[in-house]
């Protein structure tokens, strides 16, 4: 329950931080066509500020609530539903096509039935060597025995 608490958290302060940057843009783009003449208002400063306030306000609520509405779908669809894997699935199974779980699925399932296979082969090929091994004995070696001469003695010994 704490997950998903901090997960509705999270989107709606999202939301709200997402509709700010959007409300400032605009305030923005208002501003910029009022101070180059482009339009006119009978609004002085203090009516600016209190639709600049009020409209603030307005925007923030309007993020909360798109946050809380974005958590509680994006949390059903992720965490109960798990009919979407996240963001990364998302982005390695659009923009890496090759690599889909599915396919190394059925390729680790070819990998192992070949290497199971191969490993059968291996033990008959092993078994006939083992036989010859045992049925083939070389005669030992006989070494030389080398003896050499011992060395005189020396003068300084004597």
């Amino acid at each position: 329950m704490a997950k998903k608490a901090l997960y509705i958290f999270l989107t709606s302060l999202l939301g709200v931080l997402l509709f700010l940057i959007l409300d400032r843009v605009v305030v923005f783009f208002y501003l910029y066509l009022l101070a180059g003449g482009y339009i006119t208002t009978g609004m002085d400063y203090y009516q600016y500020l209190a639709l600049d306030y009020f409209s603030l306000v307005i925007i923030m609520m309007l993020g909360a609530w798109y946050g809380v509405w974005l958590g509680l779908s994006w949390y059903a669809r992720v965490y109960e539903e798990k009919s979407h894997g996240g963001l990364v699935h998302h982005i390695s199974t659009k923009y890496f096509q090759g690599r889909k779980p599915k396919d190394m699925e059925s390729k680790m399932a070819s990998i192992k039935q070949r290497l199971e296979t191969d490993m059968w082969e291996l033990e008959k090929l092993a078994k006939p060597t083992q036989t010859m091994a045992e049925t083939f004995k070389p005669a030992p070696i006989k070494r030389k025995v080398v003896r050499k001469a011992a060395p005189k003695k020396l003068k300084s010994l004597k």
